[in-house]
């Protein structure tokens, strides 16, 4: 072991790696990084029948709105643009996910390293634009939580649940950590919520009568105007149409989809690619207790698709020029 050295190893430094910060290098110019663009929010317009809903759930006293549904419905897709429609500053608004790990510590108030070491507590998520819709109280600020039903959510917004009530706006409370803080009157809540995730049995009680909710079902309306602004042919819109009513008729609400899923079916091809990727596996598993009901949803389906049709293409893509047709 002669070849290793008895002393301290020497922290490298960035010249020694032949490395400069702040200046560039004499032989090359470098590229300024620039930040992406970000694309504006559409706002929705005051007439929106879905906005106007969400207004007057407001004025009624609620704290918030959840917006549920089933997969695929745009709910968040609404829930974002409502939110800065009605906070009008983009400032304003602050968008998390909720997921089975998210705590207190994530939303209200923990502590985190420092530097030189030990740990400083902190405001987080929550907190923090509890005290930025103080500071300015003539604008409402927007709260918006993407998946409110797959954590606690009791234990994640803490002391702060009983304080969500427009009654006790703007009233101190104490944290676990004896610090003080107000939930500002200006300050509104917004979730979307899928009914049928395995959390949403969680959700606390006292929380959901905080809030109104506003379903947002499966609409075939909207899919044929997705369908219709994507230029797909009129024959293949009727024929998912009747498929997509047909799902929404069955029983078990489970197998339930948003028009969300059948967004890319824009000809024959993406439209049979669009059920190996996506619809057959999600039938799969809602039906993995009713073959019936998988055998059903299958035999709406060979309607939009023959399977005829589909074989044939199968067959034609797999043959190589010259070869005779398989079925010769």
């Amino acid at each position: 072991m002669d070849s290793v050295t008895r002393e301290k190893a020497r922290p490298l430094s960035m010249s020694d790696l032949g490395l400069t910060v702040g200046r560039s290098s004499p032989s090359s110019s470098p590229t300024p990084l620039e930040p992406a663009p970000v694309k504006a929010i559409e706002r929705l317009p005051e007439t929106d029948p879905l906005l106007l809903e969400v207004r007057a759930a407001i004025a009624m006293g609620y704290s918030g709105v959840i917006f549920a549904g089933p997969p695929g419905t745009g709910k968040s897709w609404s829930a974002k643009r409502i939110a800065y429609t009605i906070a009008a500053d983009e400032d304003a608004v602050r968008i998390i996910q909720f997921h089975a790990s998210y705590q207190y510590e994530d939303f209200m108030e923990g502590f985190t390293p420092k530097d030189g070491g030990g740990f400083e507590l902190q405001k987080k998520v929550f907190a923090l634009l509890c005290v930025e819709a103080a500071e300015r109280p003539s604008l409402t600020h927007v709260l918006l939580i993407d998946e409110i039903s797959r954590c606690d959510v009791a234990r994640v917004f803490g002391e702060a649940l009983t304080y969500l009530e427009t009654d006790k706006r703007d009233e101190e409370f104490i944290l676990a950590s004896g610090s003080v803080l107000t939930i500002p009157s200006n300050l509104i809540i917004l979730a979307t919520m899928n009914p049928w995730d395995k959390g949403v049995d969680e959700l606390d009680v006292a929380l959901e009568r905080r809030f109104a909710q506003i379903d947002i079902p499966p609409s075939s309306t909207v899919l044929r105007s997705i369908l219709e602004e994507k230029g797909a042919d009129s024959s293949l819109i009727d024929r998912l149409i009747v498929f997509f009513e047909a799902v929404q008729n069955q029983k078990d609400e489970m197998v339930h989809i948003g028009h969300a899923y059948l967004a890319s079916c824009t000809d024959e091809e993406s439209t049979r690619r669009t059920w190996l990727y996506r619809l057959l596996p999600f039938f799969r598993k809602a039906c993995r207790l009713d073959d019936d009901m998988l055998a059903t949803i299958k035999k709406h389906w060979l309607k939009v698709i023959p399977e005829n049709t589909a074989a044939a293409a199968t067959a034609a893509t797999a043959a190589e020029p010259g070869e005779p047709d398989a079925q010769a």
